[in-house]
């Protein structure tokens, strides 16, 4: 098994209490890089190892240049540990930035190891090289286990998620925590750009116990599966169907797009999901989940790395329940 190398700066490790730790104690090789050293070109020492670098800075201007340098030097996923104080913004996540970690952040070393297997592309170009081959669209992970009570099985209920910048690490923990069953199917709007998906669609079949099911035209809908769609398009659900379908808006894949196809194909049998994100993508959708009976569910905005899109769903739709991360699972799954 590769072995993981963190490059860690001083600045991270001021603001991420136990960091050096917590990584130790995972079995991560952790490479200390202070500030006269900002470059985690360190990690090209350790050839058989994967990489991961958690970069800080003394404020936003400083953390945003050497989160450039690092960018545009390592071809590894790279997270941003915030100051204290500061603010996520959008010119953070640059090319190969997977994750903003805002200080004091508990628990800070299990979202690290699990940001380090995101595939990027770095700022110069070059694809980080991912432990898991793509698949063809509409097919399951290779080798994937798949539910006997579940397949082909249609679902009773569905569960359609929304999830955007600083969400990722959210929506792995609740697809963990949310086991398959034999009367749920997941549908997932994660926007991304078109080249990171099929890698992504991997990553999610690596992390989380679902059957990953990348859909490019017309899939059966079956109970036990996760879907998302081929890279540059949206998500639909249709009876006892799921179809990816040309793109519709700025937000890809569109959640409002997925909500609103899910409540009117599946209505009380919907439930829906808004993650951390910027924008307002999934407001209107959840809304219309509502009004055709489903249930609709809301990361709590102050949990959130990026605030937008769950302030924005509450606002259009204050009944929903909110949850903070490790509670969304057990709030989706009530009866």
């Amino acid at each position: 098994m590769t072995r993981l190398a963190a490059v860690v700066d001083d600045y991270a490790l001021a603001v991420l209490p136990g960091l050096e730790r917590e990584l130790a104690q995972a079995g991560v090789a952790v490479l200390r890089c202070f500030e006269r050293l900002p470059s985690p070109g360190m990690l090209r020492r350790l050839p058989d190892c994967q990489g991961v670098a958690v970069l800080g800075g003394k404020d936003l201007p400083s953390l945003r240049a050497r989160l450039e340098t690092a960018t545009a030097t390592l071809s590894a996923p790279v997270v941003a540990a915030l100051p204290r104080g500061a603010a996520s913004l959008a010119e953070l996540r640059g090319p190969g930035v997977v994750d903003l970690i805002p200080a004091g952040t508990c628990r800070a070393a299990e979202r690290v190891v699990l940001m380090s297997r995101v595939p990027i592309i770095s700022a110069s170009g070059r694809r980080a090289a991912p432990s898991i081959t793509p698949r063809a669209p509409g097919e399951p992970a290779p080798g994937a286990a798949t539910s006997p009570a579940a397949a082909g099985t249609r679902p009773e209920r569905v569960l359609a998620i929304a999830s955007s910048t600083g969400g990722v690490w959210v929506l792995s923990g609740v697809l963990q925590a949310y086991r398959p069953r034999h009367d749920t199917a997941v549908l997932l709007a994660q926007h991304m750009d078109t080249e990171f998906v099929a890698f992504f669609a991997d990553w999610l079949a690596s992390t989380t116990p679902w059957v990953t099911v990348l859909v490019k035209d017309t899939v059966p809908l079956e109970a036990g599966r996760l879907y998302l769609a081929a890279g540059g398009r949206d998500l639909v659900a249709e009876a006892g169907h799921v179809a990816a379908m040309p793109a519709s808006s700025r937000y890809v894949p569109c959640a409002d797009r997925l909500f609103r196809t899910v409540a009117a194909a599946h209505g009380r049998r919907a439930r829906a999901a808004v993650l951390s994100g910027m924008g307002a993508d999934g407001a209107e959708g959840l809304a219309e989940v509502a009004r055709c009976g489903g249930r609709i569910v809301c990361q709590a905005p102050a949990s959130a790395v990026v605030p937008s899109m769950p302030e924005s769903a509450l606002r259009r739709s204050p009944g929903a329940e909110q949850a903070a991360p490790e509670l969304l699972a057990e709030v989706l799954g009530r009866e």
